[in-house]
């Protein structure tokens, strides 16, 4: 397995590997690596070579101190790259912002400034940055993204299907401990906390059963969030919208999901459900 820092160095070693006809597949990560990660790993196809970046995106964080308390686990984080057989691993050496040489005028899909991009300003267009920055630097043939991840994902596809069209997205479930979507942050959360979000799976799977039952999803809404909050978790949104646009379901089932997001243990989490 190599690992490289910088960006020079990687060009050089993924255009010797194309030269020999070996397609590539990117596995973007932000490192503390975890099951849902390893899935991530496991996606891609065996017969290309597998490269995985970790690096913490600072263009993305909203909040400095989200940033600064991301966990990060280097060390462990190769080892779990050697052991998945991941080829390369690119940790850039310090923050690259400089380095992403992108339009001056970007105008985001309309999606983006629903459900996340109503309160984490400039996220998305830190994502858009960063992973075209990968995208043209490592010019894969294959890039694996996780569903848990959903509005990034339609974004991640929608880059792809403007800029790259030799590049497929490979998109994968997410993966669940004791019910609860697997995600870096959890790290962050102490035993009681942990426990007490058990309660957002099983609280989606009801609205799922009830409305497929006939219930109308305003109704259900209020009933679930109540049974949310009375385990101290604070629900920033509980929305039913279509999946290729976001836009509200309004009723609708077919092609559509579930989507929350919530802070416990003041550690802010995303889930979310096809209906």
């Amino acid at each position: 397995m190599l690992i490289v820092d910088n960006k020079e160095s990687l060009s050089k070693i993924i255009e010797k590997h194309r030269s020999e006809g070996n397609k590539i597949s990117l596995i973007p990560t932000m490192g503390n690596l975890h099951k849902g990660h390893q899935e991530l790993f496991a996606s891609a196809p065996d017969d290309t070579i597998k490269i995985s970046s970790i690096y913490v995106n600072p263009l993305q964080f909203n909040n400095s101190d989200d940033y600064d308390y991301y966990p990060r686990a280097l060390d462990d984080d190769l080892d779990v790259c050697k052991e998945n057989h991941i080829n390369i691993v690119y940790v850039p050496d310090g923050d690259i912002s400089h380095e992403i040489e992108i339009e001056k005028s970007i105008d985001l899909p309309k999606f983006t400034r629903y459900l996340c991009g109503q309160t984490r300003e400039d996220h998305f267009l830190g994502v858009y940055k960063i992973v075209k920055h990968l995208f043209e630097t490592i010019k894969p043939h294959f890039a694996c993204f996780g569903k848990k991840d959903y509005q990034q994902l339609l974004l991640i596809k929608y880059i792809a299907k403007t800029y790259f069209s030799n590049l497929e997205i490979i998109e994968v479930d997410t993966v669940r401990s004791n019910n609860i979507a697997l995600s870096s942050r959890l790290k962050r959360l102490n035993n009681e906390s942990l426990e007490k979000i058990k309660i957002i799976y099983d609280v989606l799977l009801n609205m799922r059963h009830q409305m497929i039952d006939g219930n109308e999803f305003a109704d259900i809404k209020k009933d679930a969030l109540i049974e949310i909050e009375r385990y101290d978790i604070d629900v920033e949104y509980l929305e039913h919208r279509e999946n290729e646009t976001l836009e509200l379901a309004n009723g609708q089932l077919n092609n559509s999901s579930l989507f929350i997001a919530y802070t416990a243990g003041n550690i802010r989490l995303i889930d979310n459900i096809q209906i």
